[in-house]
């Protein structure tokens, strides 16, 4: 596993029931606060992870050669890095301004605003002809104040798709083979039993199949949207049993229809969109995370994820069952904000070392010792040539030794 701190070091954790083993890979003394890692993610294989900064800065780490093999300034927009991910031999990311920008080797490089996208749909943009461009420039600046990308995500079984989200703006998917416009626009879901607006504010998405998204908000729901239904709202919205919990990080699992949730408040959820499962959706809980949780990890057909958060620790946990407690946790000395799992994680996993005690062990039990004639009639002839004493014999000696505690001397 690989984690991405606040002070801009990358962290490596190799986990096994002997023993958990972690590593930096930056030089300490160079560090600075700029550098903070605020998304990550694997390339196009898991030879290369894709590190996104605070300052617009994206580095590649090799991890066959294990050391940078790339470094470039990525800044279009304003804010740090929200995503990042590899297409076609091209690095995309995602400014917290809204802009999304495909770079290429080739000098042009296309780019869209996913804040400015959902400012133009609005309903409250004035369409009156009277109006000079510089004060529609101006209302259209007015009504993007407040919104902010807070995630992107790449389609794990679509490359080309990503998905973008955030603070008053609405989930939005692209194909990043046509950047004219989105593939795919949500819609906020209706008034609350006040009759007022609800807020909106993703803060992470996952693709749990080729054509169903899901999203966690910082109010608490977990919402489920289907493109193949032709509806803007979702299909499912789950929530938690108490109030004023805020969802931090979402992952998928191996199963399409169940989701991990973790919370501002250091709880995680398995969450199963799917009728009459769990109590209310709720399937079970993953406890000893303290804080909030930044990032989870997860690999499709393995059984086990990872955290990360504020508590500074690299939690793992077993999906089913007896999975409420960590199977492991490492102490990494930073905040953790992102984690990446390789896709053949094992803690459990049998090491070349093992393997060979295995093989001592039954090396050991194989081996019969055998004795010669010669040993065997030694043996014979020290076990006969001793004294054969009987109960008998030993009361007898007992009888002959005189008694002197039972004879009293007179004082003079």
């Amino acid at each position: 596993m690989f984690a991405g701190a606040e002070t801009g070091i990358l962290k490596g954790a190799n986990v096994n029931n002997k023993a958990c083993i972690s590593k930096n890979f930056h030089n300490l003394s160079n560090l600075q606060k700029d550098f903070e890692i605020t998304c990550m993610g694997f390339g196009e294989t898991e030879n290369e992870i894709l590190l996104g900064l605070r300052n617009q800065t994206v580095k590649v780490y090799d991890v066959q050669f294990r050391s940078f093999s790339q470094s470039m300034d990525a800044k279009k927009g304003s804010g740090s890095l929200v995503g990042i991910c590899r297409h076609a031999g091209a690095i995309v990311t995602a400014a917290q301004s809204g802009v999304v920008t495909v770079w290429s080797a080739e000098e042009k490089k296309p780019s869209f605003d996913a804040v400015q996208r959902d400012v133009s749909l609005m309903g409250k943009k004035l369409k009156r002809k009277d109006l000079d461009e510089e004060e529609r420039e101006k209302h259209c600046v007015k009504l993007g104040e407040g919104k902010e990308l807070t995630r992107m995500r790449q389609n794990t079984f679509s490359k080309n798709m990503v998905g973008v989200a955030g603070k008053e703006t609405e989930l939005q998917l692209w194909d990043l083979n046509k950047l004219e416009e989105p593939v795919f626009r949500s819609k906020n879901v209706g008034l609350d039993m006040l009759c007022l607006r609800q807020p909106v504010w993703i803060s992470d998405l996952g693709w749990t199949s080729a054509s169903t998204v899901c999203v966690a908000t910082r109010h608490g729901q977990v919402r489920l949207y289907d493109t193949r239904t032709g509806k803007r709202r979702p299909v499912t919205e789950l929530t938690w049993d108490k109030e004023d919990v805020a969802n931090t990080a979402l992952a998928p699992v191996t199963d399409t229809q169940q989701v991990i949730v973790g919370t501002n408040t250091g709880t995680m959820g398995l969450w199963d969109f799917r009728a009459g499962q769990g109590y209310r959706g709720l399937v079970r809980k993953f406890g000893g995370s303290v804080g909030a949780v930044r990032d989870i990890a997860t690999q499709p057909g393995n059984p086990y994820f990872c955290a990360v958060g504020l508590d500074r620790f690299l939690r793992v946990w077993r999906i089913g069952a007896g999975g409420k407690k960590p199977t492991h946790k490492i102490y990494l000395k930073s905040r953790l904000n992102c984690v990446v799992m390789c896709k053949h994680f094992d803690p459990d996993k049998k090491t070349e070392d093992d393997k060979q005690e295995k093989e001592e062990e039954s090396l050991d039990d194989s081996i019969e010792i055998l004795e010669s004639d010669n040993e065997k009639e030694e043996e014979d002839d020290v076990w006969d040539s001793m004294v054969v004493i009987n109960s008998s014999s030993i009361s007898n000696k007992r009888k002959q030794i005189p008694d002197k505690m039972s004879k009293r001397t007179k004082l003079k």
